[in-house]
């Protein structure tokens, strides 16, 4: 067997956060709906480029497919607009490979997804290990201040993981084994990091860094770069 289809196979049969998936409720207000261990495999290839988000939603949880909601759709469109074809040259991927489940929201009406917990963090670490190294990309996406953590510790930054701010990294790069690692906020619409200005301001940063960094890296034609 391949080492490709050893690892999505591995990935399909994991159940090691089984006791804890059982426990978070996909719909709060109906106990019955529990989450099933759903690991989201993808056919893994390699490609130049490997995007990492946090976990799958409820959306990727129903398809079984990776970015499918609507922080799928806005990093989708903002590959498109710096030149690059999603699905052709793009890995999805996750630091946690399961849907963790929904919650009541902590503040007002309604719920949210389930930050993922240190044990279900761990389970997943070899699997997006194996990821980084079978995909082999010249350019790393981190997509939010979770995936940016996992980041940090593999690449052996943990001490910065004290008093981190998403705002310190993004519109900057790291490079790390080859590979360059840009950092996004994340695209989804549950997320507040963006309302300020300045925020705003890092994120067109952000875009245009990558969009510099693909060209440097020759995933796509200097042409290609917005002006």
């Amino acid at each position: 067997m391949d080492p490709y289809t050893k690892f999505d196979c591995d990935l399909r049969s994991c159940t090691k956060c089984e006791g804890i998936l059982r426990k978070n409720y996909v719909n709060p207000c109906a106990s019955a709906d529990i989450v099933e261990p759903r690991p989201i495999v993808s056919g893994i290839r390699p490609k130049p480029i490997l995007l990492i988000g946090q976990a799958p939603g409820l959306k990727e949880y129903e398809t079984r497919k990776p970015f499918q909601g609507d922080a799928g759709k806005k990093i989708r469109k903002i590959f498109r607009e710096v030149g690059v074809d999603f699905e052709p040259s793009i890995y999805s991927s996750a630091v946690v490979k399961c849907y963790p489940g929904r919650k009541p929201r902590s503040r007002g009406d309604g719920s949210e997804d389930i930050r993922p917990g240190a044990e279900m963090i761990n389970n997943c670490r070899p699997f997006l290990e194996r990821q980084i190294l079978l995909v082999n990309p010249k350019v790393i996406v981190t997509l939010g201040k979770f995936p940016l953590e996992a980041y940090l510790r593999l690449s052996g930054q943990s001490q910065a993981l004290l008093g981190l701010k998403l705002e310190n990294y993004v519109g900057k790069c790291q490079h790390w084994q080859g590979r360059v690692v840009v950092f996004f906020p994340h695209t989804s619409g549950g997320s507040f990091w963006l309302n300020p200005p300045s925020h705003k301001q890092l994120f067109e940063e952000a875009k245009q860094l990558l969009q510099a960094t693909l060209v440097d890296t020759g995933i796509i034609a200097g042409a290609q770069r917005k002006r």
